[in-house]
């Protein structure tokens, strides 16, 4: 492996910036599942302000060093303080829901070096809380909730559409709308989506497990935030549940039946 130096790239967003620093060429960046728009998406879903450093209008902004290993884990986690430690904390609980994709080099998956920052503004907080409908978490169902973080696959209740899932089928056809670009192209097929279900119904890490193009990736991942869930449990407790959804893009037919999202 031959360390040609370090690369910096730095992207700026509402409420939070990202770099990396990479001690040698990668074909693609690692980055989180969903990439900048779902890192935004679940900062600005999760994020509970600390209430006392919200009262003195006090921010700052927390950096989170760390590696990403070929096979998706994270290691060697090292937090640079804001001065605040309610932010430390809250950066770290945030960054602690995140799964990651690893960089690719020569075609294989290899471990590297990330940084993300966390940038805190008491000022934007009020918007964020008025755009998602809420300023603390509401649980639909009242059950105690499993506090390990541990994202479960398997011995799981499965979370449930909030009406019930013979009404999703319904729900999808309601709301999906066929992208031009598609129709104009002729695609048709199955659009594969992975995500979790949070304790509190929300969902995080939403990604692309099969693309069919045409603007169907995006469509169904629009549809599918739209979908407001009952957690799944674990041991009769609220638990982290990872979830595969097909979701079907059909011309000139009725949309085939959206309401079987599997465990991944």
């Amino acid at each position: 492996m031959k360390t040609i130096g370090i690369t910096c790239f730095l992207v700026l967003i509402t409420c939070f910036k990202t770099f990396a620093q990479i001690g040698y060429n990668v074909e693609v960046l690692p980055t989180n599942v969903g990439g900048k728009a779902e890192f935004k998406r679940v900062f600005e879903q999760e994020l509970i302000y600390p209430e006392s450093l919200l009262q003195n209008k006090t921010g700052g902004k927390v950096t989170i060093n760390f590696d990403i290993k070929k096979d998706s884990s994270i290691s060697n986690i090292k937090l640079v303080s804001c001065g605040f430690s309610e932010l430390d904390a809250e950066a770290l609980r945030l960054f602690n829901l995140l799964l990651w994709v690893p960089a690719v080099k020569e075609g294989q998956s290899v471990g590297t070096g990330w940084t993300v920052d966390y940038d805190f503004h008491p000022e934007k907080y009020a918007k964020i809380c008025k755009q998602r409908g809420f300023t603390k978490f509401k649980y639909l169902i009242d059950s105690q909730i499993d506090s390990t973080g541990k994202i479960y696959t398997s011995n799981v209740q499965m979370p449930m559409y909030e009406k019930g899932n013979f009404a999703l089928q319904d729900f999808i056809k309601e709301n999906l709308e066929y992208p031009h670009q598609a129709q104009l192209s002729n695609i048709q097929g199955t659009v594969v989506l992975s995500f979790i279900v949070e304790p509190s119904g929300l969902m995080t890490n939403i990604g692309i497990e099969k693309s069919i193009g045409g603007g169907c990736d995006q469509e169904a991942i629009r549809v599918i935030q739209l979908i407001k869930w009952y957690p799944g449990k674990h041991n009769d407790k609220l638990a982290r549940v990872k979830m595969s959804f097909p979701v079907y893009f059909v011309l000139n037919d009725e949309f085939k039946d959206n309401s079987t999202g599997e465990q991944k």
